[in-house]
């Protein structure tokens, strides 16, 4: 009997690949990790501390060799680690208490006497003519819009009587926005 040339070569193909075939399934076993690093400079201690004691990691039995199939490498033992006590630090003498922290300073504007006058003035006139148009329309019947208009107007004026003592600029802002309001709403009931 005989076989063809490429049955022939089909056959030593199949048989150099599965020949090799067992050296692709081996798996390699990991590196071993490295060892912890060591710190460049030890802080000083009043004491030395005691040696720490070395325990050498055990070591595996050898297995017998099987003669039909190799075995992997038994894994190795995890590295035993033995840190050194830390020294306690001492507890630190307060020879009196803190003294409390000065306030922070507040973020604004650096302004000249003249000008927080100004703003001064610009707030009180604002707020004056807003107080006015409101209690002007304390007793008249007002839609929904106009309603929200006065709750607005109010809650500006609030605003800036709070922040009159801290920042005039923004004071004065507020005030500002409160006359206009004032002023839209009484141009929308004529």
């Amino acid at each position: 009997m005989m076989t063809s040339r490429p049955a022939i070569f089909a056959l030593l193909a199949v048989m150099a690949l599965s020949a090799g075939g067992c050296k692709w399934s081996r798996r390699t076993s990991a590196p071993a990790p490295p060892p912890p690093p060591v710190p460049a400079s030890a802080p000083a201690v009043s004491q030395p501390a005691p040696p720490a004691p070395v325990v050498p990691p055990p070591t595996p039995k050898p297995e017998p060799a099987q003669e039909t199939a190799p075995s992997a490498p038994p894994p190795a033992p995890p590295a035993q680690v033995v840190h050194p006590p830390k020294p306690k630090p001492e507890p630190a003498q307060s020879p009196a208490p803190p003294e409390p922290a000065p306030p922070a300073p507040a973020f604004g504007q650096i302004l000249t006497p003249q000008q927080q006058t100004e703003l001064r003035r610009s707030y009180q006139q604002s707020a004056q003519f807003a107080r006015q148009t409101l209690s002007q329309l304390s007793g008249r019947a007002l839609s929904q819009d106009q309603a929200d208009t006065a709750n607005r107007i109010r809650s500006f004026l609030s605003q800036a009587d709070e922040a009159q003592s801290k920042d005039p600029s923004v004071a004065a802002q507020l005030a500002r926005r409160a006359e206009l309001l004032a002023r839209d709403l009484l141009n929308s009931l004529r």
